[in-house]
């Protein structure tokens, strides 16, 4: 087990950096198999250091394309769901990515990912709190997921975020910004305080470059305010 941690960690240092050439020869030995195996065993270190080792290569994009095509998706969900929070936390990075490509994202629902990108988003930890709200920012991207996303209790930490102006603030805005442009998801909105955020966000300030997102939660406000009214 010894030897087998060390090695691991070896690859991880050599897999680190931004040389695509070491990440492509790093994946033609064996196409990822290893440290597929890896994930797979009962060994926490393990565990987390193949899922890290994933995570680095899959940040290019043809090792990505393999990644999602073979079944370590589904294992990768299943060690966020019941890994260590450091297991938690190199999972969520890795979902982050996949989540990038949106012809990936039927692949996430299919592996049961949304519910546990909506897990990791409601964890107190900053690291998990981030890589969430990041993959929900896109994942809420896609229309057929905004309600999907709305009824799994996503709504609450993305409200939680923004009240807390946390490091992740910024991709809560946008999550919570996309999936208020579908006018189904407006009364879980109310529910679980998203309105009120998205009205803190349109009379607040929002990072340089993003007035579009406080554009969008007023016209979203609007939306809901005019729906409303028309029950009276």
């Amino acid at each position: 087990k010894n030897i087998q941690r060390y090695a691991v960690l070896a690859l991880n240092g050599v897999a680190l950096g931004e040389s695509t050439e070491t990440k492509i020869g790093i994946y033609k030995e064996d196409q990822l198999s290893s440290l597929i195996a890896l994930v797979k065993s009962e060994d926490v270190e393990c565990i987390h250091s193949g899922i890290y080792i994933l995570g680095t290569l899959a940040e290019n994009m043809d090792i990505r394309n393999f990644f999602v095509s073979s079944d370590a998706l589904h294992i990768i969900v299943e060690k966020l769901a019941t890994g260590s929070i450091e297991v938690k936390r190199a999972a969520s990075y890795l979902l982050g990515l996949v989540a990038e490509c949106k012809d990936y994202h039927y692949l996430l629902e299919s592996a049961s990912a949304l519910e546990q990108v909506v897990a990791i988003a409601s964890l107190v930890d900053e690291e998990c709190e981030e890589c969430g709200a990041f993959s929900l920012a896109l994942l809420a991207r896609n229309k057929s997921f905004q309600v999907k996303l709305t009824n799994m209790g996503a709504v609450r930490p993305l409200v939680s975020m923004m009240a807390r102006n946390s490091a992740s603030e910024h991709y809560a805005a946008d999550a919570l910004v996309q999936i208020s442009n579908n006018r189904e998801t407006h009364v879980r909105l109310a529910e679980d305080g998203g309105i009120q955020a998205l009205l803190k966000l349109g009379q607040g300030k929002v990072a340089a470059g993003r007035d579009d997102l406080q554009d969008q939660a007023k016209i979203s406000v609007g939306d809901f305010a005019k729906a409303v009214s028309k029950q009276f």
